[in-house]
C-alpha cells in the first residue's frame, strides 16, 4: 500500500536529466539508509546486489553492496537500484531468504523494490517499469533454460 503522507514523484524517462539525477541521488540515500548498504558504480551496464554473508554482518556493519552499472542512463539506474533494493528486502525476509529458485527470487525482487519505492513516494511510470521487468524476466528465463539444457 502506498503511504499517501509522503510527497510523491512520478518517475518517467521523459523527466529532465537534471531532475532524474537529483531523484537518483535521493533514492540512493534512501536505500543506503534503509538497508545499511553501500550503493556503488561499476563498469558496464549490469547491476548487482551483493549480500554480506550472515556471519560477517556484525563485523562489517553493512548488510551488502548494490552495484549499479555506469553505462546505464539515469532512468535505467533508478530502475536497477529499485530492483536491487528488492533483493535486499527479499534477503532480509526469513521466509524467502533460503529460496534458491532464480526466477522466483528475481520476480519477487522486482515486485518488492517497486513497492518499497512507491511507499516512499517514488512512483515509476508502470509501462516503463514493466518493459524493463519483462526484458529482465525474459533474460533470466533464457539463462535458466540454457543452464538446464547442459
Amino acid at each position: 500500500m502506498i503511504n499517501l503522507s509522503v510527497d510523491t514523484r512520478n518517475l518517467s524517462s521523459t523527466l529532465p536529466q537534471k531532475d532524474l539525477e537529483i531523484i537518483l541521488a535521493e533514492m540512493i540515500n534512501l536505500v543506503e539508509y534503509s538497508f545499511n548498504v553501500n550503493v556503488e558504480d561499476i563498469d558496464g551496464d549490469n547491476s548487482y546486489w551483493i549480500e554480506t554473508p550472515d556471519d560477517e554482518i556484525e563485523e562489517l556493519d553493512l548488510f551488502g553492496i548494490i552495484e549499479i552499472g555506469e553505462d546505464q542512463c539515469t532512468f535505467q539506474k533508478m530502475i536497477s537500484l529499485t530492483h536491487e533494493a528488492g533483493h535486499a528486502i527479499y534477503h532480509s525476509d526469513p521466509h524467502f531468504k533460503d529460496t534458491e529458485e532464480t526466477l522466483f527470487k528475481e520476480a519477487t525482487a522486482w515486485y518488492l523494490g517497486y513497492h518499497f519505492m512507491a511507499e516512499h513516494g517514488y512512483i515509476f511510470n508502470k509501462e516503463e517499469y514493466d518493459v524493463e521487468l519483462s526484458k529482465a524476466i525474459y533474460l533470466y528465463t533464457r539463462s535458466e533454460h540454457a543452464r538446464n539444457v547442459k
